[in-house]
């Protein structure tokens, strides 16, 4: 990448920190085994288009990707789990209809499975918010 890529990535890899900068350092931490901090001022500092393609590949779990889709709330809110709370609330309906086929009153219905957001959007994944910040793309070569 040339010096205007190197801009670019600094300028992302700024605006991912200002926005999400607790949830980074604690996902270096976790799944890299890296000091943040030490990565972008230490004595030998990584090159941002690096660290903002480690950002890409956080996983589904990690603290960036809980907040973006909202906060904390969200940790541990997988697509599994997502689709785990669907299957119980499946379980439940299939239940109560049954129930109330079968039954001469009114049975109420099963609540659904809570859920950290009420808000119906996709929610993002890491690799949207590193396209959003200008991470390289999957494959690309990074020049240091």
């Amino acid at each position: 990448m040339g010096d205007g890529g190197e801009r670019g990535g600094t300028l992302a890899l700024c605006e991912l920190t200002d926005e999400y900068g607790t949830a980074l350092l604690a996902d270096f931490r976790r799944f890299y085994g890296l000091d943040l901090a030490e990565a972008l001022f230490g004595s030998q500092p990584v090159a941002p288009s690096l660290l903002l393609g480690l950002v890409e590949e956080l996983p589904e779990d990690s603290a960036l990707a809980a907040a973006v889709r909202g906060g904390p709330h969200h940790r541990g809110w997988t697509v599994s789990a997502h689709l785990l709370a669907s299957v119980i609330d499946a379980v439940n309906d299939a239940a109560w209809i049954t129930a109330q086929a079968n039954s001469r009153k009114r049975i109420r219905r099963p609540r659904r499975f809570p859920r950290p957001a009420a808000d119906q959007r996709r929610p993002a994944t890491v690799a949207d918010l590193a396209r959003r910040f200008g991470a390289p793309e999957q494959g690309a070569v990074i020049r240091r």
